[in-house]
């Protein structure tokens, strides 16, 4: 696989489908159609009476490259996922609302991104249709005894979809399933792509979902906990994702996230009112909380308090004390010829009092230029040259490079923003 291409597994929402064979009246049941049957029901319970709800997503995502036998580490990804009517859906932390944008268009990068882990992998295997199994017997799974199955989904059943470049297709999986021996509730699912039509070029790909109580409100609910993905190109190279799912939280209405149960005396909150900042603004801002860049992500909100009143033609446009919300984009840390890091921080939108809006504005200082002058100025040409990785920031981010190898980004670091033209969905 090339290094920059972005490989994505996607799995379609099904309707349930037929039993894995047809019912005979006349034929008594064996003692494994009884166990398939009732751990059927079980997980297909688990999938009605799942609540809408959102987890965030950390996935850590590495690449060997055939003439290797090491992985080297590529990035780090937060985000929020949220399963809504039997729907994944993906927003970055500390967004107001989720939407159905590709993943892909989110992450960018030359990793491997998925879908399908929350629910739909587990919907596609237990409610399928055409799905063969094979009960194996039991085995301990974490200290406890689970029923352990074999499954196939065929290519011409199959609902996953893998993407690789410009190459898209259905392929056809088999694995096993674990549930626990006497609850019947899903404990892990193991699979393994085996059946590649040839326009994909992809040997073969694993994936690895883990399962466990997770309390959502005052009720517990079987979801997922860890996944791990691997896919190996048809030259031997590797992509790999390792990702851990966390804080699951109700999810509530389009746009709104539910953290936590209002007091019954709390008057409704006003809607905010959409401003939209004019360009050549100079916003002031320093960093509201330290960011310890050896334990961030692509994803992480990063928050400033604007210090000074911004002006224009004698009215303050925004005030001190606003909020400037961005997201970090990127890190690239380096340890020579020093210890240092690229930053990227995208900006997302402003708030103060009872107002919010879109933010656009680009970094006026510190100046990337200046800071690589000052820090590397000594060095060849050649040496002074930002690192390859920073071109994959998203259009619209800015880029800091800061001095301490894999250190922190400190509270109270001082920043100036200048605004950009307003594009159409900052409008009010």
């Amino acid at each position: 696989m090339a290094r920059r291409l972005l490989l994505l597994c996607t799995l379609a929402a099904g309707l349930p489908g037929r039993a894995q064979e047809a019912y005979n009246p006349l034929q008594p049941m064996t003692a494994e159609q009884v166990l398939l049957g009732r751990t059927r029901n079980v997980v297909a319970e688990m999938l009605k009476s799942m609540p809408n709800f959102t987890c965030v997503q950390t996935i850590e995502r590495s690449q060997r490259r055939p003439d290797t036998k090491r992985f080297q580490m590529l990035d780090t990804l937060r985000l929020e996922v949220a399963l809504v009517n039997g729907k994944e859906l993906y927003a970055w932390p500390g967004s107001p609302k989720f939407d159905e944008r590709d993943v892909r268009d989110m992450v960018g990068g030359q990793g491997a991104i998925g879908t399908g882990d929350f629910a739909l992998h587990a919907r596609s295997i237990f409610l399928g249709t055409g799905v063969e199994f094979k009960f194996l017997g039991k085995e301990e799974l974490n200290g406890r005894p689970a029923n352990k199955f074999h499954f196939r989904v065929s290519l011409a059943n199959s609902l996953y979809f893998i993407r690789i470049g410009a190459a898209e297709n259905v392929v056809g999986y088999q694995g096993h399933v674990w549930n626990d021996a006497a609850t019947l509730e899903l404990r892990r699912i193991e699979m393994t792509i085996d059946e590649i039509p040839p326009n994909i070029p992809l040997k073969q790909g694993y994936k690895l979902i883990d399962y466990g109580q997770v309390a959502i409100g005052e009720a517990s609910y079987i979801l997922p906990t860890t996944m791990e993905m691997t896919l190996t190109g048809v030259n031997g190279g590797e992509n790999r994702n390792r990702t851990v799912f966390s804080r699951c939280r109700q999810y509530m209405g389009e746009s709104t996230l539910i953290f936590d149960d209002p007091p019954p005396e709390a008057a409704p909150r006003a809607a905010p009112v959409v401003t939209v900042l004019p360009p050549e603004l100079k916003l002031q801002a320093r960093l509201a909380a330290t960011v310890d860049l050896s334990k961030a992500a692509t994803g992480d909100q990063v928050i400033f308090e604007v210090t000074k009143d911004a002006v224009k033609d004698g009215a303050v446009l925004v005030p001190k004390g606003a909020r400037l919300e961005m997201r970090l984009d990127l890190v690239v840390c380096r340890d020579f010829p020093y210890g240092h890091c690229y930053v990227a921080l995208a900006p997302v939108r402003f708030s103060f009092g009872g107002n919010s809006g879109g933010l656009r504005a680009a970094l006026d200082s510190p100046a990337l230029d200046r800071t690589i002058q000052i820090m590397f100025g000594n060095l060849r040409p050649e040496a002074r040259l930002p690192p390859a990785e920073i071109g994959q920031a998203s259009p619209g981010s800015s880029m800091l490079l800061l001095r301490g190898s894999r250190g922190k980004l400190s509270s109270g670091f001082a920043t100036v923003w200048r605004t950009l033209e307003a594009r159409g969905e900052d409008q009010p």
